[in-house]
């Protein structure tokens, strides 16, 4: 709750937004980015790498001039690698609440802020869309792809990582570390009532979900 603290921002979508990232910024840059990207659906032209995580800043505040915003535009979360910058709009459902004059106002606005800029400009919708299928509006003279995720699929893409890491048995202090991290993530995805869905056809097929107690009890009460 440090950032939501800081910044004043209690409303409705901001807490989960701060409770997952604020967590996700302090993962190893090269883990945060892969389960960024993964996260992203038709994600094959991000790239696999964007190096080092420079800077962040939630709900930056950006000149206005030439959108329709009368004072400032605010996205909710700003990441600047070495290789490229990304922008982040989040809602709170997964369903409704992206739109694209919002998406085009956060551009404009960041290249009213970043004019020297020579940087690839990521933008990231998560939660709120309609469709999962990527979308690539005009801004001002240029195309922007607007690549979009779930939070669903942003916990599933954590827990799947979580999940890799404990299959790993040699001993090492930043592994731990992460793991631990990972599942504060999860905690905070849980808190905001997402939660990961095992399908049973992924489940591991030796698992007893049923206890040998249970099924002897049941035996014995209908003669099977």
């Amino acid at each position: 709750m440090l950032h939501s603290t800081y910044y004043n921002k209690n409303t409705y979508e901001d807490p989960k937004t701060y409770a997952v990232f604020e967590n996700l910024v302090l993962l190893p840059d090269n883990v945060f980015w892969h389960i960024l990207k993964t996260s992203c659906y038709e994600n094959a032209y991000l790239p696999s790498n964007i190096g080092e995580l420079l800077n962040y800043e939630f709900w930056p505040h950006w000149d206005s001039t030439g959108t329709t915003n009368s004072l400032l535009v605010e996205p909710d979360l700003f990441l600047q690698f070495e290789e490229a910058d990304v922008i982040i709009e989040a809602k709170y459902s997964d369903t409704v609440g992206q739109y694209e004059e919002q998406w085009r106002n956060e551009i404009i606005a960041y290249r009213n802020e970043y004019k020297k800029s020579k940087k690839n400009i990521i933008f990231i919708a998560i939660g709120g869309n309609s469709t999962i299928s990527s979308e690539k509006i005009l801004v001002q003279d240029s195309y922007q792809v607007i690549y979009k995720c779930t939070w669903l699929q942003l916990l599933i893409t954590t827990n799947k990582y979580l999940n890799q890491l404990e299959d790993i048995t040699y001993p090492d202090y930043n592994l731990s570390a992460t793991k631990r991290l990972l599942n504060h993530i999860i905690l905070a995805f849980n808190i905001h009532h997402v939660y990961n869905i095992e399908w049973f056809d992924t489940m591991v097929e030796n698992r007893l979900l049923i206890s040998q107690e249970s099924l002897n009890v049941l035996n014995n009460k209908f003669n099977w």
